[in-house]
C-alpha cells in the first residue's frame, strides 16, 4: 500500500479522531479534501497547508436549527485548531489552520459551493474521515440543479457560514460584528433581492427590495424561535424604530444568512442528467465536430459539454432531465437528422444503470482499451514485468492491425512542459484525423483502494487522453466500480480498463 507522507498521515489521523466526537454530536456525514489526501499528501505541508473539511448534515433542519447546529460545530472546530498546533508543530495561531464547510443534502445535490464551482463536489477527491474510505466525488452531488437566482442565494449562505467558523487556536478571527449605517449588511440584502418575484426590469440589485424581502420573511418567523424573536426586534430599531440600536452580532448575520437559504430553497429543483448523443452518417473531421457541438448547444442551451469521442461522432453531455426528455421526443418524431443535417441520431442515458458505458464509438483509443482488456497477467509478476508483458502484449497487436501499424510504442516516456517531466509507463502516438494522437498507458496494481486514488492524480497530470489499466483480484476491482463511473462521466480525457488476476 502506497503511504501518505508522514505529515498527512498524522494530519488524516488528527481529522479522523476529530470527525469521530463531532459525528457523537452532530448527525452527519465528514469530507476531507484538498492537499492533505492528494497525492498521498505530496503537496501538504504542516506549516501553512489548511485542513479543508465538509461537514454534511444529515437532517433537514430550519434556521434557528441550522444556526445552532453551526454554533456547535465551530466549538469542535476551535478544538481541532487547537490540536494541530502540538501535533502538526504550527508556529501560527492567530490564522486559521482548518477550513470547516457545513453543507445540506440540497447543495450537495445541486453541487453549490461558495466559489461559484458547479464541478466543486463532483470533480475533487473526497477522503470519507468516518469510513476511512476515498472517493471520486461525494454521493448524490450534482443530481439536481437549481435556478441562478436559487443558487447565489445558497452560495451567499454558504459562505457565511464558513467565514462564521474560521476562528482561530487564539479564538480570534470569523465574522466582524456588523454596525454599519444601514439595516443590514449591503451584500446580503442585495443578494435576498434576486429572489423577489416579479420585480421591474433593473431592479434585481435593489437592496431596498432585499431589506423589504428578508424583513417580511422575519416577521413572518419571528414567533418560530426566542433567537429570530430577538432578531426581529434588533432589526426593527436598526429600520427606525424606537429602542437602543445595537449591531448584528456574528450569530445574527449567520441567522439572517440562513433564512435567506430557507427562502431560496422554495425554487423547484430541477433533475439533471447525463446522456450521450450518436451522429450517423457524417465525416469525424474537426469542423464536423465543431459545428455539431455548435447546433447542440443551441438545441439545449443548458447543456454541459463533457467530451467528444472519435470513431463516430459521439458527444457526451450533462443537462436538465427536462432537455433530455425534450430531445428524446424529437428523437421520436424523427426531426433531429434533418436538424442536424446527418443520416440518423440516436440518444443513450447513461444513468439508466444499464450501460452506463455509454455508445461504442470503436475509434482508435477506443479499439486500443478493448485489446488491452483481453491482456492476461500473472499473478506472481511484479511491476515491471507486467509493465513488459503489457508492452509485448499491445505490440504483436500493433503490428497486425490494418489501421494502427505505423504506430510508435515508447515506454517509460517523458511527458510535459515541465521543469521536471512526468514520465508515463507506455506512451503509444499513431495517426489521427488532423494529426498526431499521444495516448499513455498507466499501469496500477491494486491491492488497496488508495493505490487508484494515488495513480488517479498523477494521470491527469499528464495532459494527454490516458488508459488508466487496473490490475487486481476481482473482488477490489468491484470496489471500485463506482468511483470509476464517476470518472468516466467527468472525465472523458482518462478510460479504465480493469483487468482482473485469478488470485492475489
Amino acid at each position: 500500500m502506497g503511504d501518505w507522507t508522514p505529515e498527512a498521515a498524522e494530519a488524516i489521523a488528527l481529522c479522523e479522531q476529530w470527525a469521530r466526537e463531532v459525528r457523537a454530536d452532530i448527525p452527519c456525514d465528514i469530507y476531507l479534501f484538498g492537499s492533505a489526501i492528494y497525492q498521498d499528501g505530496d503537496q501538504f505541508d504542516a506549516q501553512l497547508s489548511d485542513l479543508d473539511i465538509v461537514v454534511k448534515f444529515h437532517s433537514g433542519l430550519e434556521a434557528t436549527e441550522r444556526a445552532e447546529r453551526i454554533v456547535a460545530l465551530r466549538s469542535h472546530k476551535i478544538m481541532l485548531e487547537l490540536r494541530m498546533v502540538p501535533c502538526l508543530h504550527r508556529m501560527n495561531c492567530e490564522d486559521p489552520g482548518v477550513s470547516v464547510l457545513p453543507i445540506t443534502s440540497l447543495e450537495l445535490l445541486a453541487n453549490v459551493h461558495k466559489s461559484k464551482s458547479r464541478h466543486f463536489f463532483t470533480k475533487n477527491i473526497f477522503f470519507d474521515l468516518l469510513n476511512g474510505v476515498e472517493t471520486i466525488s461525494i454521493p448524490t452531488a450534482g443530481t439536481s440543479s437549481l435556478s441562478d437566482e436559487a443558487r447565489q442565494a445558497l452560495e451567499f449562505a454558504q459562505d457565511v457560514r464558513n467565514h462564521f467558523l474560521a476562528v482561530s487556536a487564539n479564538r480570534t478571527g470569523g465574522l466582524a460584528p456588523f454596525d454599519g449605517p444601514d439595516p443590514l449588511p449591503k451584500a446580503l440584502v442585495r443578494t435576498a433581492a434576486q429572489l423577489v418575484p416579479e420585480v421591474e426590469a433593473g431592479s434585481w440589485y435593489d437592496t431596498r427590495y432585499g431589506l423589504e424581502y428578508l424583513w417580511d420573511e422575519l416577521s413572518r418567523r419571528r414567533s418560530e424561535s426566542a433567537e429570530l424573536r430577538q432578531l426581529h426586534r434588533k432589526i426593527s430599531i436598526r429600520r427606525g424604530g424606537r429602542g437602543h440600536r445595537q449591531p448584528l452580532s456574528d450569530f445574527d448575520q449567520l441567522l439572517l444568512a440562513e433564512i435567506l437559504y430557507d427562502r431560496a430553497t422554495a425554487c423547484p429543483v430541477i433533475p439533471m442528467v447525463t446522456w450521450e448523443i450518436r451522429f450517423v452518417g457524417t465525416s469525424p473531421s474537426a469542423s464536423e465536430r465543431d459545428r455539431l457541438v455548435e447546433e447542440l448547444r443551441s438545441l439545449v442551451p443548458d447543456a454541459e459539454i463533457l467530451g467528444v469521442f472519435d470513431g463516430s461522432i459521439i458527444i457526451r453531455l450533462r443537462s436538465s432531465k427536462r432537455s433530455f426528455v425534450t430531445m428524446r421526443r424529437l428523437q421520436e418524431l424523427q426531426v433531429l437528422p434533418k436538424f442536424f443535417k446527418v443520416a440518423g441520431v440516436d440518444l443513450l442515458d447513461l444513468e439508466n444503470g444499464e450501460r452506463f458505458a455509454g455508445f461504442s464509438t470503436h475509434g482508435a483509443i477506443d479499439r486500443i482499451a478493448e485489446r488491452i482488456s483481453e491482456w492476461r497477467p500473472q499473478s506472481h509478476d511484479g511491476a515491471m514485468e507486467s509493465e513488459a508483458s503489457l508492452a509485448r502484449w499491445l505490440t504483436d497487436w500493433l503490428n497486425t492491425d490494418e489501421q494502427l501499424s505505423t504506430a510508435t510504442l515508447a515506454r517509460e516516456a517523458l511527458i510535459g512542459e515541465f521543469e521536471r517531466p512526468l514520465r508515463a509507463d507506455i506512451l503509444l502516438q499513431f495517426a489521427q484525423s488532423g494529426g498526431e494522437q499521444r495516448l499513455a498507458i498507466e499501469l496500477v496494481r491494486v491491492r488497496y483502494r488508495r493505490d487508484f486514488f494515488s495513480q488517479l492524480g498523477r494521470a491527469q497530470r499528464l495532459g494527454v487522453p490516458t488508459i488508466l489499466v487496473l490490475v487486481g483480484v476481482p473482488d477490489k476491482l468491484s470496489s471500485l466500480e463506482p468511483d470509476i463511473r464517476a470518472l468516466s462521466a467527468l472525465d472523458v480525457n482518462i478510460r479504465v480498463v480493469s483487468v482482473a488476476l485469478d488470485d492475489g
